[in-house]
């Protein structure tokens, strides 16, 4: 998979309500979702979809008199992505300063540490 461009905040919100819906969004879906918290108007929506277009993430059809909206890349594609970037660009593709940086001063547990052991063990098989 191709290396996708970075998601504003904004974006990523968009996106996640866009893989929430499934295979096919109107502008007017994405607006209801919003109305409450965004207050945002169709033209802010539509800027917002022309940018994800432009990076590649979504696709624009006519249907009818609407425009329908469909994801390119699935949410797990893009989560894939965005963690190898991280890995690669803060860890330089260190598993320890990877690995150091969860564990050391954060709020992992024994119970988590014991949960990757156990997966790393079925990977290893």
């Amino acid at each position: 998979m191709k290396e996708l461009s970075r998601l504003s905040g904004t974006e990523l919100q968009v996106m996640q309500c866009i893989w929430a819906f499934g295979e096919k969004v109107t502008v007017a879906q994405i607006l209801d979702v919003f109305k409450d918290s965004k207050g945002w108007k169709t033209s802010t929506v539509s800027t917002i979809l022309a940018r994800l277009i432009e990076k590649g993430f979504l696709v624009k059809l006519m249907q009818g008199k609407s425009n329908i909206y469909t994801a390119t890349f699935t949410q797990e594609q893009y989560i894939q992505n965005e963690t190898k970037s991280f890995f690669k660009q803060v860890h330089n593709g260190s598993m320890k300063s990877f690995m150091t940086a969860l564990v050391e001063d954060s709020d992992i547990t024994k119970s988590d540490i014991e949960q990757l052991r156990e997966w790393l063990n079925q990977e290893l098989k």
